[in-house]
């Protein structure tokens, strides 16, 4: 098609382009703006709305400003699309026929490295896996606008939800020879949401992913970096570096390390050095960290809430305050990967502590960390060559402030490693602070085309060239009044415009008078413009000092970002730092604001908090919010008896969720070193919380409510430990009462059998008899009281069993119409069968004050029909029972039998008008 006669120079290079990156919509660079043809251009005016017109006939096209590209690439990217910048590698004026151009960058959302085009407070990685067998994986992961990449081998069922935690944005693959995505990844893909693209097989083999890998970091082996060469798990590191080589246009330079660089940014587009700012992968350990899988993160609403999908009301927007990007980042990263290693914690609880006895510190180190930027990611900018003036400037403000930090740190015994690590980087980066703020002013321009960021001074050949354009105005004036004087022609006047350039302009009264030796430049109506051979030298002199600063200027700052990038090592090590004392400030502002206490972390297993509250709803109610106890495997906690188990019952809306889930988060901050907001907790170290929590399908795969509940039940039952904390919430609801029930009964045996510490909310009532039958089970129950028809909810949670549901109650708080719960109420009462089960076999008491339950149990019974009771007695055949028959006259004998019949016929009324309407 390119070869087609009747397509231009440039098409063909279009075209030429478009071939070599299929799958992308090509913005093509022409002038002033990027252009896009055929079907990209109806994809753009789709997508961006901008205006579709035609190059030819039946070619359509639309453009973009090239000044506001970046705007236009991530709203392509966030509708899913890839895009490769075909930028012009040439200047235009000095081309020789079509200006030469070249595919500079291929934009995907893994690959994201602007600032406009990320989100500050999440990393964007970029993920591969490889299938090793059936029930193993290699996962690899990169952030490419930071440079941190790593490397893990995991179990196939533990994919999905490193794929959530990491919130991957795009994840390579192995394509295959159909074209065809294996249905293991799109189930992948569609569980995380991430883009999915395929990479050639021969980039997925272990001993090419090695090869690649010793040529990006420059060893003869990998041993160095904790792996073997022809180890497979490797396979998606090497299809990720590949990747990144391929999209950032650094292959010519990978295949040719030699070739130098350049200070021309127009050849660094086109011969860029490979990715130096990547660090060799490590090696990820899954059990160095607590883990949440993909469920318990949305249904904690660790990062976002369940139903409107915002970071506010969510456990991460609780902690909003970091005062830099870094930390914004490492503190979402905490939460979703909590430490599992006591010693660890406590480091980071030791520095909170300080922090929080000391507010005058507090303040001081929040104020040195705002004077910094994101260094990471501007790092990265520069590896890759997107550096703008801006962010060198920025970068060079953010190193100078290395050494208030460490001042701030020198001489705090709790916060001895931070100093130690900072000191290192001192002398570094006060170097490189003081390189860029003696040579860029304040306020530097957005982009160089211009120029106007080097200071006056720094430079001598570009003072000259600026001299010659600053006195260009006094020597026009000199110039102007010695044409007046040797002419005679007093209201001429010397002038420039961008188009003719400089110009000497006559009124049509003086044309006449104009001398022999001046050119004629251009008419109009009431005037005409000339041209002298001495102005026309001077023009070419300015004009081409002009260019040569803009160039100079290029060439300085193209050598500043040089010397920024011989700092990248640094530069990431203080983004480090910087982000983990952000992250630590903001633990300890929360734990100021929110009266939050240190959690003691031990080995034992137990939960033992008093006074705790849920960290979101405690932010927004304040002191209306009603702490609760939370105590399991401890047998100092009343109420439990060293119970591991507790179920919760009590009605709708008075707080089993919220204190179930108060109690998984509780856990999950203080295994980041967080201080949690309690009167006082005890957390046993865990291995990995669970939840089973909220109703949801997935359409998608083609599983019900029911179908999701019970499959992430079963991952529970087969996955939970001793340590670990598991949160359940109705379970068994998505079926039929009889079924939910035995379901729910028999897990929770299975819970109790293998002792994770577990909170179990349901309204199964019958569940509460197994605290009876079974050891290490205790009952809690929601406080409610009645007044006048109405149910107050009191949300205190107190040991016993709830003794009734009051599910009218809460319909009727809902607004359901009167009439509605009108009927409910009298088919209630009319269903109710009351009845007593007989006792199950004794057990004494575990729990203070629970010796009098005997009742309450009797009581529960005659308002819940049990479903566990090999029989049901019915109420006439029970007083019938109690008539003393001996005791009667033919007459009461007579009556009693015409009652009891009368109350046979009523009851078989009822029960048929309600099977007929519910038939």
């Amino acid at each position: 098609m390119a070869s087609e006669p009747r397509h231009t120079p440039a098409m063909r290079q279009y075209h030429r382009f478009k071939e070599q990156h299929p799958g992308c919509v090509l913005f093509f660079r022409m002038g002033d703006f990027y252009e896009m043809f055929h079907d990209d251009a109806q994809l753009a005016h789709k997508v961006l709305g901008v205006a579709l017109t035609q190059r030819t006939e039946g070619v359509p096209m639309a453009g973009v400003p090239y000044h506001a590209v970046e705007n236009y690439l991530r709203r392509m990217i966030e509708a899913g699309h890839r895009v490769a910048v075909c930028d012009q590698v040439e200047d235009a004026a000095q081309a020789k026929g079509v200006v030469e151009r070249d595919v500079t960058r291929v934009v995907t959302p893994g690959t994201l490295t602007d600032e406009a085009l990320l989100d500050e407070g999440r990393e964007n990685p970029l993920a591969a896996i490889a299938f090793l067998g059936e029930q193993e994986v290699a996962l690899a992961w990169a952030e490419l606008s930071t440079g941190d990449f790593q490397l893990a081998r995991l179990d196939a069922d533990a994919a999905r939800d490193e794929l959530a935690r990491l919130g991957a944005t795009e994840l390579l693959y192995c394509e295959t020879a159909t074209g065809d995505v294996p249905p293991r990844v799109a189930a992948l893909a569609a569980a995380t949401g991430c883009a999915m693209t395929a990479r050639p097989a021969w980039q997925m083999r272990a001993d090419e992913a090695a090869e690649v890998l010793r040529r990006q970091f420059g060893v003869a082996h990998l041993a160095g970096f904790g792996f073997d060469d022809d180890d497979p798990a490797l396979a998606p590191a090497g299809a990720i570096v590949h990747y990144l080589l391929e999209t950032q246009a650094t292959r010519r330079a990978f295949d040719n390390p030699d070739a130098p660089a350049t200070a021309d940014p127009k050849s660094e587009i086109r011969n860029p050095k490979s990715l130096p700012h990547l660090r060799p992968p490590r090696r990820f350990t899954r059990s160095a960290h607590l883990v949440i899988d993909q469920t318990s993160l949305r249904s904690l609403e660790v990062e976002r809430t369940l139903r409107s999908g915002n970071i506010e009301g969510s456990l991460l927007g609780v902690f909003r305050g970091c005062m830099t990007a870094m930390g914004k980042r490492r503190l979402r990263q905490w939460l979703c990967y909590p430490l599992s290693e006591r010693e660890a914690i406590e480091r980071r609880q030791r520095v909170v502590e300080a922090l929080v006895g000391d507010s005058r510190f507090l303040d001081e180190l929040r104020a040195a960390l705002d004077g910094v930027q994101d260094v990471q990611r501007i790092a990265g900018r520069l590896a890759v060559r997107r550096a703008l003036p801006r962010d060198l400037v920025a970068l060079g403000r953010s190193a100078g402030q290395v050494g208030a930090v460490e001042h701030l740190l020198a001489e705090r015994p709790s916060v001895v490693g931070y100093h130690e690590r900072a000191a290192k980087l001192v002398e570094a980066l006060d170097k490189l602070a003081g390189r860029i703020g003696e040579a860029c002013v304040d306020d530097p321009p957005a982009h160089l085309r211009d120029g106007g960021l080097i200071r006056d001074g720094y430079d001598a050949e570009l003072d000259e060239s600026r001299g010659l354009q600053q006195d260009s105005h006094a020597w026009l004036a000199r110039y102007q009044k010695q044409l007046a004087e040797a002419t005679g022609i007093s209201p001429l006047k010397v002038g420039y415009n961008r188009v003719f350039g400089y110009y000497i302009e006559l009124t049509a009264t003086n044309r006449a008078k104009a001398p022999a030796d001046w050119t004629r430049k251009q008419t109009l109506k009431n005037a005409e413009r000339y041209i002298t051979a001495e102005l026309k030298d001077y023009e070419q002199k300015v004009l081409s000092a002009e260019t040569r600063g803009v160039a100079r200027e290029q060439a300085l700052f193209a050598g500043l970002c040089e010397l920024a990038r011989q700092q990248s090592e640094a530069l990431h090590a203080f983004g480090e730092l910087v982000a983990e004392l952000d992250v630590l400030a903001c633990f300890a502002r929360r734990a100021v604001r929110g009266r939050y206490v240190k959690p003691a972390v031990v080995d034992e297993p137990v939960l033992d908090v008093r006074g705790g509250r849920h960290p979101v709803l405690d932010e927004m109610l304040g002191d209306r919010f009603v702490p609760n106890d939370v105590a399991l495997g401890t047998e100092a906690a009343e109420g439990t008896g060293g119970a591991s188990l507790a179920l919760i019952t009590g009605p709708n809306m008075a707080g089993k969720s919220t204190y179930i889930r108060q109690a998984a988060l509780i856990t999950l901050l203080a295994h980041t070193g967080s201080f949690v907001p309690a009167d006082a907790a005890t957390v046993g170290l865990c291995d990995r919380i669970f939840t089973r929590i909220g109703a949801a399908d997935e359409l998608h795969t083609g599983q019900s409510t029911f179908m999701v509940e019970m499959t992430e039940t079963a991952n529970i039952c087969h996955h939970a430990t001793e340590r670990s904390l598991v949160i359940l919430d109705e379970i068994g609801r998505g079926t039929s009462t009889l079924d939910g029930l035995a379901l729910a009964w028999a897990l929770a045996e299975q819970l109790a059998a293998q002792r994770p510490r577990c909170l179990f909310a349901t309204h199964y009532h019958e569940l509460t008899a197994l605290a009876e039958r079974l050891p290490g089970i205790v009952n809690l129950n929601v406080t409610v009281r009645e007044w006048q028809d109405q149910i107050v909810f009191l949300h205190r949670i107190v040991p016993g069993a709830a003794d009734r549901s009051y599910g009218i109650h809460v319909a009727k708080l809902a607004g359901l119409p009167a009439s509605v719960v009108a009927r409910a109420d009298e088919l209630l009462s009319q269903l109710a069968v009351s009845h007593e089960q007989a006792p199950p076999p004794p057990s004494p008491p575990t729990v203070a004050g629970e010796a009098d339950n005997g009742e309450a149990h009797k009581q529960r019974q005659r308002e819940q029909m049990s479903l566990f009771t090999e029989y049901v007695p019915h109420p006439v055949v029970e007083e019938l029972r109690g008539i003393d028959i001996n005791s009667l006259t033919p007459l009461q004998a007579f009556d009693a039998l015409r009652r009891l019949r009368e109350r046979v016929e009523g009851m078989g009324k009822v029960a048929g008008k309600v099977a007929g309407e519910a038939v």
